[in-house]
């Protein structure tokens, strides 16, 4: 299991200068349909270039490490409520490893930030690794059997939407039987716990 952990946001050179000098990542893409609307997103993945999909390596040539924040949810469970899933998987890369947040993301939660290409260091906070507690609660039996019960109380409110966090409730369980890194299981149960909430005030 993994004990320390960070996210990575991957962009061109010209972006990072933008970045840098904004002080925050920004939410730019709105590839993703989602149920409560297509809202801009900015996109991290917990794995090297090649899983992002991008093929055009110019838009992968700056690394910027990410620390836990509280807005990044895990993309194989959020995405359960998209209705271009297929689409935006089709792109390529692996989608196992990718994370959404529609949040901007400001410099303190910034880490180490590389040129790839280069191997430069362009930016290197003397920040501690954060653990991976820093992303929230694991799951485990009764806390998924606890929103079960949420679920099962919203259910006649909606219940197409019921079955997509159904589908999130057993992919969730999935991680958990097959040993899914720390990391991606707390950020799917974040994920779950935020989808059921939504659900609830929208009841």
């Amino acid at each position: 299991m993994t004990t320390s952990n960070s996210l990575f946001h991957y962009t061109s050179a010209p972006c990072w200068d933008e970045i840098r000098k904004s002080g925050f990542i920004a939410p730019t893409s709105q590839a993703a349909d989602h149920m409560y609307g297509r809202r801009k997103h900015v996109w991290l993945t917990d794995s090297s270039p090649e899983a992002t999909g991008l093929r055009d390596t110019n838009r992968v040539i700056i690394r910027i490490s990410v620390a836990p924040i509280a807005s990044a949810l895990y993309w194989p469970l959020w995405s359960e409520l998209c209705s271009n899933r297929e689409a935006v998987e089709a792109a390529g890369g692996d989608a196992a490893t990718w994370y959404v947040s529609d949040q901007p993301i400001a410099v303190e939660h910034w880490g180490q930030v590389i040129r790839m290409d280069t191997g430069d260091v362009l930016l290197n906070p003397d920040v501690a690794p954060a653990h991976v507690s820093a992303w929230g609660t694991m799951p485990n039996p009764p806390r998924i059997a606890e929103a079960v019960r949420r679920l099962d109380q919203l259910r006649p409110q909606d219940g197409f939407r019921a079955l997509r966090i159904d589908a999130q409730i057993s992919r969730l369980r999935n991680m958990a039987d097959l040993g899914e890194t720390e990391q991606r299981q707390r950020a799917a149960w974040r994920t779950l716990k935020s989808e059921i909430a939504a659900f609830q005030a929208q009841c």
